[in-house]
């Protein structure tokens, strides 16, 4: 499977770079700037976004880390650094799992992985039918909303519960956070953190896209981490 990316800088091990949801490789560029110099940098598009395809075959975040984990084989680039922001988080998450020896370190910028509940589930019977649609356009997330094509998975990927997974990371880990965040609660933050056993949690001012508001802000803290 071919992933469209973007490739910076030289320097080892190099640092992927995973999107989130409905994004491309270009969601990380503002951080290249301050980075560049020390690693090399690969911004990846996950199958189904951008320019990459979308097989059949991906019905799942797993499947999405197996065509991450198959793309640095045959790249020959590891051992390397993961960062994954939001439903990239994930996917970055489920790869060093599945791969601790190949994950030297794992950087998560507000990721998903823990389903909170949904106000619609709990309240659409009450709610009259005539006025259902109206009410549900403006609770579902812009996520589902944009998914398109992709909605079918979208609906599967949203159930999935990474909490066991999370605690069973072996690679050290840093989990940033927007404390303005209003897509992912930092609460999840601080709950993640508890469950990583090798990690560190920051709380910066900024919302979900904290990295592109404050990329040299973010930069630094990544530097600071693969540097240690």
């Amino acid at each position: 499977m071919e992933l469209n990316f973007l490739e910076f800088g030289e320097g080892k091990p190099p640092i992927v770079f995973i999107h989130g949801w409905q994004q491309d490789c270009h969601s990380f560029t503002p951080l290249v700037p301050f980075l560049f110099k020390q690693r090399k940098l690969f911004l990846i598009e996950l199958p189904g976004f951008g320019q990459s395809e979308l097989p059949q075959k991906i019905s799942s975040s797993k499947d999405y880390a197996l065509a991450v984990k198959y793309w640095l084989l045959k790249k020959k680039i590891t051992p390397v650094t993961l960062v994954g922001h939001s439903y990239g988080g994930k996917i970055a998450t489920l790869v060093a799992y599945q791969n601790p020896k190949i994950i030297t370190k794992l950087i998560l910028i507000a990721p998903s992985g823990i389903p909170e509940p949904k106000i619609w589930y709990r309240f659409k019977e009450l709610i009259p039918t005539p006025i259902k649609r109206v009410v549900r356009s403006f609770l579902v997330s812009r996520d589902y909303k944009n998914a398109g094509r992709l909605r079918p998975l979208f609906k599967n990927i949203v159930k999935e519960d990474l909490r066991p997974i999370y605690a069973k990371i072996k690679s050290p880990t840093l989990v940033i956070w927007g404390k303005e965040d209003n897509e992912l609660s930092p609460d999840l933050g601080e709950n993640i953190h508890q469950l990583i056993p090798n990690s560190r949690l920051e709380i910066v001012s900024g919302n979900h896209f904290v990295f592109q508001q404050n990329p040299e802000e973010i930069a630094n803290l990544i530097a600071n981490f693969i540097n240690k």
